[in-house]
């Protein structure tokens, strides 16, 4: 139970909006974002860091926040995914093997990457499933010069993706993320996430014309291709399962994202395991939840 033993801040940085949430006890107690000014990123990125830590400043001022020892989320664009599954490994040579694999599977070279990786399941048995993410040596490295510059020290960091599998906190559902100009879109399997996908809008005029029915569309879209690429590569080796569809974000509960996915898929409501206030806009911040869950 330390979890609920201390204050927790969590901030989540979205593409054009910072959130942050302070949990104090079991109680979440306080909530606020800001937008960010324009330029302050840019595809996930932090570009103009002084910019982009005043804006920081503020929003932790207006929560009464502390900005030592809080969890920071990122976005996941350009971040990896993996799920290895290797043959049993001496513990000794797991991770060489696994950056072999890694270097094998992964896109980028590791040079570039922040790498990490835990393994899944049970290692004594027939076969070792280890998780995999690689996070952009730069995306991180500019973050932390924002960070920097609004006197934010996290104590931990973590990709929004995984932030949000653990707060919608059911084992087997596909999580829909829709934001005004960002979509992520995360099939969990038995606890795991074993595909992420984000996506940004195009960049330009783009993102401010979209009409709810395109941002729906689009995100239906990418629904679908995940579930394609699912079906294609890895359904044959997990139980068999009928999709549902999580909604989360600024966008979730708008009544075009919900009759546009619910009249393909089964939508389903996160159970985040946290006592929840009453006026809490759940949606828009079950990425600070999942925040405040990391261990």
């Amino acid at each position: 139970m330390g979890l609920f033993n201390r204050e927790i801040v969590t901030l989540n940085i979205e593409a054009s909006e910072a959130r942050l949430m302070v949990l104090r006890g079991k109680s979440i107690t306080a909530w606020d974002g800001i937008a960010l000014p324009p330029g302050a990123l840019r595809n996930g990125q932090v570009v103009q860091p002084q910019v982009f830590g005043q804006a920081l400043v503020e929003l932790f001022a207006k929560a009464h926040a502390s900005r030592r020892g809080s969890v920071v989320g990122l976005s996941g664009q350009r971040s990896l995914v993996r799920l290895l599954n290797l043959p049993p490994v001496d513990p000794k040579l797991l991770d060489e093997t696994v950056r072999r694999e890694a270097r094998r599977e992964l896109p980028l070279p590791l040079d570039e990457l922040y790498l990490a990786w835990q393994v899944i399941g049970d290692q004594a048995a027939s076969r070792t499933q280890v998780f995999i993410l690689g996070v952009p040596r730069e995306t991180l490295d500019t973050c932390m010069a924002g960070l920097r510059a609004a006197g934010v020290h996290p104590r931990a960091m973590d990709l929004k993706p995984l932030a949000l599998a653990r707060a919608v906190n059911l084992p087997d559902v596909l999580i829909a993320d829709a934001e005004a100009t960002t979509q992520d879109v995360i099939l969990v399997r038995e606890g795991t996430p074993i595909i992420v996908r984000s996506i940004a809008a195009q960049s330009g005029s783009t993102q401010t014309t979209r009409t709810p029915d395109d941002q729906a569309d689009a995100l239906a879209t990418e629904v679908q291709r995940t579930l394609d690429f699912f079906n294609s590569s890895m359904a044959s080796t997990r139980p068999a399962w009928s999709p549902v569809v999580c909604l989360t974000g600024l966008l979730g509960d708008s009544d075009v994202m919900r009759q546009r996915l619910g009249a393909r898929w089964t939508l389903a409501q996160p159970a985040p395991p946290l006592p929840l206030p009453p006026d809490f806009p759940l949606l828009p911040y079950l990425t600070n939840v999942g925040l405040a869950l990391k261990h």
